[in-house]
């Protein structure tokens, strides 16, 4: 990677999109590893399946819209564009930089700068980190 040259480049694996949910009895936890149950109804929103972020963003914008602009900037006069597809990769694999570079869980990341693309995939590479 740019960031360690001399160091062979390795597969980071991210858990897949469809992780199951832990079984749980209580609606709340005050530890950071509980699984806590789910408020489901027998109709209404509140009856489709738990979905994570992971999933939303596969399923309601890189699967509907793949070849679809997602976010334009101007560079130096130019537009520079990235399709839903594309956005997702560059997402997946600032994902997998974080956690290269040592990202744990519950611990955060830190984003400055100026409204950019580099910004928002980040955020989202972020998110996808867990």
């Amino acid at each position: 990677c740019p960031c360690c040259p001399s160091e062979p480049l390795a597969a980071v694996p991210l858990r897949p999109p469809e992780a199951s949910l832990a079984p749980a009895e209580r609606l709340w936890s005050a530890d950071g590893e509980g699984a806590v149950r789910l408020r489901m109804e027998e109709s209404g929103p509140a009856a489709d399946a738990p979905r994570t972020v992971h999933q939303m963003f596969l399923e309601t914008s890189v699967e509907a819209f793949g070849e679809r602009r997602a976010v334009a900037s101007k560079e130096d006069g130019r537009w520079r564009t990235l399709t839903w597809a594309q956005y997702y990769r560059e997402c997946r694999t600032a994902a997998k930089s974080f956690i290269k570079l040592g990202l744990e869980r519950y611990h955060g990341v830190g984003i400055l700068g100026f409204n950019a693309p580099e910004w928002f995939i980040a955020n989202v590479g972020c998110i996808l980190a867990g």
